[in-house]
């Protein structure tokens, strides 16, 4: 793992670098390789390349002390002592080269552990934190009564219909007319259907509620017949 510092520039000249981190802004100290903010040695000889490669200026730098962040080399003219140009550098894990993920672990997200150091709050904390069993531990539903429900009630199959009854609140909820539901409004149907009539062709009707003595319909009518009035006694 290196710094690995390439710069072209005219052959002969006496070249040095610096290197700052740019988190922080302090200097690479070539005297005892740490960072600070006044080092001692600043500046280190930049050498010149020899053969075919006359006029490049190169460098390694090892880096057990260069933590994952953004870095500026100086290139440095040491004979005028001016800036002759400035190279970025983006370290990861100690080295200049580029980062590919992989899926072994290292950048790969899908390898850390979760929370890990995630933030609270963060998308990992928050499955770390919450994600913490197989989801096929969480249900055991297997058509009977589910865990979570604290009082579940057993339903059988839909074809099974054995124990079901209508009971009178069912038909009282369903109204008719004004004041009468549809179990009232049974009886006086079934009164005269097969109720006992008397008073035929006196005027005033009376039927009885079908298979009960009690009266379920009084009419008046006329002589053709035709009623005039109707009062009924029914249900509760």
């Amino acid at each position: 793992m290196a710094l690995r510092i390439r710069f072209q520039h005219s052959t002969g000249a006496t070249l040095g670098y610096s290197i700052e981190r740019l988190s922080d802004g302090s200097f690479f100290d070539n005297f005892d390789t740490t960072f600070k903010a006044s080092p001692s040695t600043p500046i280190a000889a930049l050498p010149e390349d020899a053969g075919i490669f006359v006029g490049r200026y190169k460098a390694n730098v090892n880096t057990p002390t260069f933590v994952d962040g953004d870095y500026v080399i100086t290139i440095h003219d040491l004979s005028v002592s001016v800036v002759v140009g400035q190279l970025a550098c983006v370290m990861h894990s100690g080295d200049d080269a580029t980062v590919i993920p992989g899926v072994s672990g290292g950048s790969d997200p899908w390898a850390i552990s979760l929370p890990g150091t995630y933030p609270t709050g963060s998308a990992g904390a928050i499955l770390g934190q919450n994600l913490d069993a197989k989801l096929s531990s969480r249900s055991t539903y297997a058509g009977g009564p589910v865990a979570s429900v604290s009082a579940p009630v057993t339903v059988g199959t839909n074809a099974d219909k054995s124990g079901y009854t209508l009971s009178p609140s069912g038909l009282d909820a369903i109204g008719v007319e004004t004041g009468i539901n549809a179990r009232q409004a049974l009886t006086p149907i079934l009164a005269a259907a097969a109720g006992v009539l008397t008073g035929a062709g006196t005027g005033t009707i009376v039927i009885r509620g079908g298979n009960v003595p009690t009266s379920r319909i009084t009419a008046t009518t006329d002589n053709a017949g035709n009623r005039t009035s109707v009062n009924l006694s029914l249900p509760a």
